[in-house]
């Protein structure tokens, strides 16, 4: 077993080379006080740490998600409503990319949830405050272009989870 040395851990998904990457919501209170984090796993089933607490420059980061030709993982920061987005070298380090938040939807919308389509060249946030799903644009340098969103749903539905394909 491996303890996270980073406060909040929430969720973990693999990068396509096989990164361990956690999403770290920070310490109760904190202000964007968000983190991400990759390991790299072990033959022993061990972690060993890559990039450790790197930040979000956002609140709450719940969830993250990577590109399918492994370039690239978006955190979720629903407390702020942002999208933080970084580079995944071949290590399995994390670089920031520039302004680390490369998305924003408005106010309120509290996105609980991210999704990367299967081609690579969109993402999706369940924006549950707003009954809305965020639609973002990947550009060929990670960066996000907003599309906008869709929905119209009941903002008291209680969604939960997003998928894309």
């Amino acid at each position: 077993m491996n303890p996270n040395p980073d406060p909040g851990t929430f969720a973990l998904a693999f990068a396509p080379n096989g990164a361990v990457l956690i999403s770290e919501t920070g310490p109760a209170g904190g202000v964007n006080a968000s983190t991400i984090s990759s390991f790299a796993v072990n033959a022993s089933g061990t972690l060993s740490p890559v990039s450790t607490g790197v930040p979000t420059s956002g609140a709450a980061n719940c969830w993250n998600a990577g590109t399918p030709d492994g370039r690239f993982v978006y955190t979720s920061n629903a407390g702020s409503a942002t999208i933080s987005g970084f580079a995944i070298s071949n290590t399995g380090a994390l670089t920031a990319l520039s302004g680390t938040v490369v998305g924003i939807n408005p106010a309120g919308n509290t996105n609980l949830d991210i999704a990367v389509s299967a081609d690579g060249k969109f993402l999706y946030t369940l924006n549950s405050g707003a009954g809305a799903i965020g639609i973002f644009a990947i550009q060929p340098d990670g960066t996000l272009t907003s599309l906008g969103d869709g929905g119209n749903l009941p903002k008291t539905a209680g969604f939960n989870g997003i998928a894309a394909n």
